[in-house]
């Protein structure tokens, strides 16, 4: 039972790794839906979610996939206010490790409550609205960590979402703006 747990776990690995690597390819090939809602402009950083997510135990269940997009990163809490809100915004679906049970989810309306640095990760804490089956969850507590200005790891407080997304964060990475304009979703006007 251990080999074959330890197997889906390296298997596991093995499916994000292959989505991280891949992010800016990804991001071209399945941009079209996403272009206009997640277009990066000056101050924006943009990346994908590319997670494996446990349910019961250490056994992986669920795949998720997507895109995020905010203006938090490498910022204080003090350079946001009314007419310049924080935001956090993603669209990502979610399907189990079978292929079945496929539904996607948006998390909006991120406002940001505190930004610890703990070394190589900068954590913004806040709340935020999740779509769920039964309609959008409000003032969820939400965590977002970025780690080493590559990768971002997105938590909501799982008796808020019944622990829908499993205890552990949803994982993503990060692109720069190199990548971005390789792929050509950044808007090179806003950006001068």
């Amino acid at each position: 039972m251990q080999k074959y747990v330890m197997g889906i776990k390296i298997a596991s690995a093995m499916i994000v790794a292959a989505f991280l690597v891949g992010a800016p390819t990804l991001a071209n090939s399945i941009n079209a839906p996403y272009s206009e809602q997640f277009r990066m402009d000056k101050g924006e950083a943009y990346g994908t979610i590319a997670s494996i997510q446990s349910q019961q135990g250490d056994s992986p269940a669920w795949l998720l996939s997507g895109h995020w997009k905010t203006n938090i990163i490498n910022k204080t809490i003090d350079d946001f206010n009314q007419s310049n809100p924080a935001s956090f915004d993603a669209m990502f679906s979610m399907v189990m490790l079978n292929g079945s049970s496929k539904h996607q989810h948006q998390v909006s309306n991120f406002s940001l409550t505190d930004v610890e640095d703990e070394n190589d990760t900068v954590v913004y804490k806040g709340q935020a609205t999740v779509t769920m089956k039964d309609g959008p969850v409000t003032e969820i507590p939400t965590e977002i960590k970025i780690h080493n200005n590559n990768v971002i790891s997105i938590w909501f407080d799982p008796t808020k979402v019944k622990t829908h997304f499993g205890v552990s964060p949803i994982y993503g990475a990060l692109f720069t703006e190199k990548e971005m304009k390789s792929k050509g979703t950044v808007d090179h006007k806003n950006n001068t």
